[in-house]
């Protein structure tokens, strides 16, 4: 089951869990991260008072009790409506580019926590209403009913000390897409076009990570995406050159074009749940290995949990394609300063 607003039960990777316990407060803000992050991420954008909001904002969504909307995020940052208005329009107005910023962000947590894998993890945003971007009726079969909500792909850089979100990608359906007033309304670009939920799962990982100037190191990449077509995931990956575990529902057909990949299932406790079978094209990797990498989707859905969902991920509440993907980008800044504070309070104890 993909994330839904709020994913579900935690499940081990080591003996070290990412942040903080089930139900406990996040940590306390360790204000040389925040700044030095911040530093690093927002030195492109143009004009000092964006630069100025962006650190606000990620300092809002940390410190923020409830629900993380512009009002209550520039109230809990001791402003009022014209805070409120100057962070609305940051988010949702400005023109800020937010793909350098999360390039620069994975490169900067790349240093400081290097991944041991690339892990790809749908998220089902439940909305009310029709406007908000992307939003459609779409059948979740773990609730066993249709759900009104936005359905998008965050790629996480994973180990089990330090998970953390790198870049998010919006599945638009071609409803969105072929209506010239919903599409107008929401600003959603020319370039945009209807996807299936393998193509934005690669997209996802193919974005950020297949620039030769990224400069992101080559990790195994895990594909755990609800609907994905595992035979679509396969040929793009493969065909990326990359390492990768794509989680199937059923054994594929050998008509797919895949059967020299070796099919996978990790064994598991038997009341631990529904366990996930993968392709991989990782022949040589042991079973241990193989198996300590599904893990790593468990300790994702954890974190997500504990960490991302609280810190005000799924709360955006506009309605624009670029306000979207500002906000995520800024929420995402917001869990890895949040998972490095975590990290650093034993050195200041």
């Amino acid at each position: 089951m993909s994330h839904v607003a709020s994913p579900g039960d935690p499940a081990r990777c080591g003996e070290d869990r990412p942040g903080p316990a089930a139900g406990a407060a996040l940590p306390p803000v360790d204000e040389a991260v925040l700044t030095d992050l911040c530093d690093r991420l927002f030195t492109r954008l143009g004009r000092s008072d964006q630069r100025a909001r962006g650190l606000k904002y990620v300092r809002g969504l940390l410190i923020t009790d409830g629900r993380r909307s512009f009002r209550n995020v520039a109230a809990h940052l001791g402003g009022g409506p014209t805070l409120e208005q100057r962070l609305h329009h940051f988010v949702s107005c400005s023109t800020w580019d937010w793909m350098p910023v999360r390039r620069t962000l994975a490169a900067y947590m790349a240093e400081l926590a290097p991944p041991r894998a690339w892990v790809l993890r749908s998220l089902l945003i439940p909305k009310e209403g029709e406007n908000t971007v992307g939003v459609h009726q779409r059948h979740v079969p773990a609730l066993g009913r249709m759900l009104n909500a936005q359905y998008s792909v965050g790629l996480w850089a994973a180990s089990c000390e330090l998970p953390y979100p790198v870049n998010w990608r919006l599945l638009l359906p071609p409803a969105w897409l072929a209506d010239a007033v919903r599409r107008a309304q929401a600003a959603i670009p020319d370039e945009q076009v209807a996807e299936t939920p393998a193509e934005c799962a690669v997209g996802t990982y193919l974005d950020l990570c297949a620039p030769e100037d990224a400069g992101l190191p080559v990790r195994p990449v895990v594909c755990a995406v609800d609907d994905a077509d595992a035979a679509t995931a396969v040929r793009r990956l493969r065909a990326a050159g990359v390492p990768f575990m794509v989680g199937v529902d059923r054994r594929p057909a050998t008509r797919a074009g895949i059967g020299d990949l070796l099919l996978f299932r990790p064994r598991t406790n038997p009341d631990s749940g529904p366990v996930r079978t993968w392709l991989t094209n990782m022949r040589h990797s042991g079973p241990a290995e193989l198996t300590s990498l599904a893990g790593l989707v468990d300790t994702v859905d954890e974190t997500f949990r504990q960490v991302t969902d609280p810190l005000g991920m799924t709360d955006f509440a506009g309605r624009t394609f670029n306000g979207w993907n500002r906000h995520v980008t800024l929420a995402s800044a917001a869990h890895c300063v949040s998972m490095l504070s975590a990290r650093a309070l034993p050195d200041r104890v």
